[in-house]
């Protein structure tokens, strides 16, 4: 029994790798294809630079939100429309700090023409004085990565 228990890691690690391989060789006639998403601001090479990219136009990308009492909950849609050519894709939303969350963008390609919103919160837990909070877009459009950003000052309900 303690030769059984002593053998058993490395029959599982064979036994994965073995099971990864096969899994791998199973798939030789598929190919994946990037021709119709092309995102310029992680694309490796020139190419992409020729061809002409969708604007997605926000109505607006900065939302002051003013004075708030520090643990308010700021909350905002970012609107915006796909001016075209071509379908618009989001790849990615990201925010500076985690007190901010994207909490839903369109995951699906937005035909030009078509709009959509980037709902975005931020938490003033913890947060005190003049906010600047970045909101990054990231998608297959021109520019490629777009900046939004909540704008306020948080006070201290106890007082400075």
């Amino acid at each position: 029994m303690a030769f059984l228990s002593k053998r058993m890691p490395q029959f599982l690690l064979t036994a994965s790798i073995v099971g990864a391989l096969l899994l791998v060789a199973c798939r030789e006639n598929q190919t994946v294809s990037t021709d119709m998403i092309v995102i310029p601001a992680t694309a490796g090479s020139n190419e992409s630079a020729s061809v002409a990219r969708p604007h997605l136009d926000f109505g607006d990308t900065t939302m002051t939100f003013g004075v708030v009492s520090e643990g308010h909950v700021v909350t905002h849609s970012f609107s915006f429309v796909n001016r075209g050519p071509g379908y618009a894709l989001i790849a990615d939303v990201s925010t500076s700090c985690g007190c901010t969350v994207p909490k839903t963008w369109p995951r699906t390609p937005l035909a030009p023409g078509e709009s959509g919103t980037v709902d975005v919160s931020f938490d003033t837990h913890d947060k005190t004085g003049d906010q600047d909070k970045v909101i990054t877009v990231v998608a297959n459009t021109s520019p490629g990565v777009i900046r939004l950003h909540l704008v306020g000052n948080v006070i201290s309900p106890k007082g400075p």
